[in-house]
């Protein structure tokens, strides 16, 4: 070697960076990615941990001399009302899931295949829960069909003594099917429509008749569907936390989530290994189910009924029954759902509302003035309009950086992220706000955000991280991945890339997910429940504090002022950007 050429190998070893730096990790897309991972983990992890170890500690976690014990589940396990929740609160579920996946499927099968007549219009009636509280119709139904309930008056004073109670456990399960139908609905929806209508085809020219080919082939499509909307619905029947407060409580039956609710909040001193015990057990039960509906779908192909014709399915012809069937359709949608919210709507403008005295004898406004001159009433809208708008760009914002690293970088544990956010799936609303509770004593400093709105949007952030991320994951794996190694081919970084390639062709499902985050988090009412305090309050905390202690009047006007944000909201969105929540 020369000494010329000694020079110039010198030269370039100082001038070329330490090898750490190369490393991917010390680059400005390995600290965003790392960032991420660390901002989710934290949301997702934090009111899980703290949950685990009250459950496993002697004393309350902000005491000093406590220590790790297995006595709260030994309590919990010998406690005969715990028994007897847990029995209930699985009776509820499996007929409430049963109820709901019949509803569903029927109307599916009748909007999205036959030739039933305003399936536009009911099919987007029939919806209407998905977008409202469960809180608020569980509310309309105890106005309209409640022992006192005005429908319930007119049948006695007509026809003698109702039927029906919705004060047992089958009368609870159907007002928790009607709102939880609507998933059943649309997962058999797209079943339907995205099937292969070849093998409809088939059978008619083997001779079969449309009653068998619907029998034997269409309805056995729809398994998969049923099965893991089914789940997901069993899932959330478990996690209701209304139905039982407003029908069960009254009637002395208790479910799992009045159990937790009467021994933290109902009593002067709680008690927190116990109902960490129940909550941590609670969540066990639902991560069973969540992992089986990842075992059903973990080989797609077995479920595979799309060809490769761009085809729809025919409809069947339902004949003179056509016009029967929309009857019976535009019966369930006025009489379970458009009644009980006329109800709460009518309640809020009426001074009481029963069919003994005419509505315009008792016409009044005054629950609205009851709002309006309320401070904490008034400042639960603005509050829930303040953490839907911020906190839904925020968790969109996060979801999206979630999709990116996950599914368009070489993060390292990019897997075991995408497995992680789906983990809040089986962790119940009030069990996350009970969990983020635990963590503001575990973390002093976050204790100061225990009086503001930031620690409920904390918890909502945690609570529907999946739904966000759903949203845009699906859209993300749409882009061709040749658009990142183009831009990658000339001189574009990691970051450059996604924020000019692939951010852009997001927005559509970056608006969808915030849409629906949106009115989630306006929603909301359970995740709340142990964590606001004087000046956080939501509409959804004090509505439920409303109904329990009796104010229907206001707590009736507060629900149609969340009804009427809803709409506003669903309709604008539609307006300017054209994208539909459920579409």
């Amino acid at each position: 070697m020369t000494s010329a050429q000694g020079q110039t190998s010198a030269t370039a070893r100082l001038a070329a960076p330490p090898a750490a730096l190369n490393r991917w990790w010390w680059r400005p897309e390995g600290a965003i990615q790392w960032a991420v991972a660390v901002v989710v983990v934290f949301l997702i992890l934090a009111p899980i941990v703290p949950l685990l170890m009250q459950a496993v500690s002697s004393e309350a976690l902000y005491k000093a001399d406590r220590h790790t014990t297995i006595g709260n589940f030994v309590r919990l396990l010998n406690d005969p009302a715990f028994g007897r929740a847990l029995a209930n609160s699985m009776l509820f579920a499996c007929i409430g899931t049963v109820l709901a996946q019949g509803i569903g499927a029927t109307l599916a099968v009748l909007v999205g295949r036959t030739n039933m007549g305003l399936r536009g219009l009911l099919g987007n009636l029939v919806l209407w829960p998905v977008f409202i509280s469960h809180l608020v119709i569980t509310t309309g139904w105890s106005i309209v069909y409640g022992p006192a309930g005005y429908f319930t008056t007119i049948w006695k004073q007509h026809l003698g003594t109702e039927f029906w109670s919705l004060y047992t456990i089958p009368g609870m399960a159907l007002v928790a099917a009607v709102t939880q139908a609507p998933i059943a609905y649309l997962y058999c929806l797209g079943s339907l429509r995205s099937s292969d209508p070849t093998l409809e085809d088939s059978a008619r020219a083997a001779g079969l008749r449309p009653a068998q080919i619907f029998r034997r082939i269409t309805l056995p499509l729809l398994t998969p569907a049923l099965l893991v909307s089914g789940i997901l619905n069993f899932v959330m029947m478990l996690e209701v936390v209304s139905i039982p407060l407003i029908f069960g409580r009254p009637a002395r039956i208790e479910l799992l989530m009045s159990y937790i609710y009467e021994r933290s909040k109902s009593v002067a001193t709680p008690d927190y290994g116990l109902v960490a015990a129940a909550a941590t057990l609670l969540v066990v039960l639902v991560l069973v189910l969540v992992a089986l509906q990842r075992v059903i779908l973990r080989n797609p192909q077995r479920f595979v009924t799309v060809g490769g014709k761009a085809q729809r399915p025919r409809q069947f012809s339902l004949g003179p029954w056509r016009w029967v069937a929309t009857g019976l359709v535009a019966a369930y949608a006025v009489l379970f759902v458009l009644l009980p919210l006329a109800g709460v709507v009518a309640y809020a403008f009426a001074k009481l509302l029963t069919p003994l005295v005419p509505f315009t004898r008792v016409i009044t406004i005054d629950n609205f003035l009851t709002v309006w001159n309320t401070e904490t009433y008034r400042r639960s809208v603005i509050n829930s309009m303040l953490i839907s708008t911020i906190g839904g760009a925020v968790v969109t914002f996060i979801v999206t950086m979630l999709a990116l690293v996950v599914h368009r970088s070489k993060f390292r544990f990019g897997r075991e992220l995408d497995m992680i956010s789906l983990l809040p799936r089986a962790v119940p609303g009030m069990i996350a706000g009970i969990g983020i509770y635990y963590v503001t004593t575990l973390i002093p400093p976050l204790g100061a955000l225990r009086q503001t709105i930031v620690i409920l949007m904390i918890a909502f952030a945690m609570r529907y991280i999946p739904l966000g991320y759903g949203a845009v994951a699906t859209a993300i794996l749409k882009i061709d991945p040749q658009l990142d190694r183009s831009a990658r081919s000339v001189g574009a970084d990691w970051w450059l890339t996604q924020r000019k390639v692939v951010m852009p062709l997001l927005v559509p499902a970056m608006i969808s997910s915030y849409a629906l985050l949106f009115v989630y988090f306006l929603k909301d009412y359970s995740t709340g429940l142990f964590l606001v305090a004087p000046g956080s309050e939501v509409l959804g905390t004090t509505m439920l504090q409303m109904f329990v202690s009796g104010q229907t009047g206001p707590a009736c006007a507060l629900a149609t002022i969340q009804l009427v944000l809803t709409v506003l909201f669903v309709l604008l969105l539609r307006r300017i950007t054209g994208v539909s929540i459920h579409g």
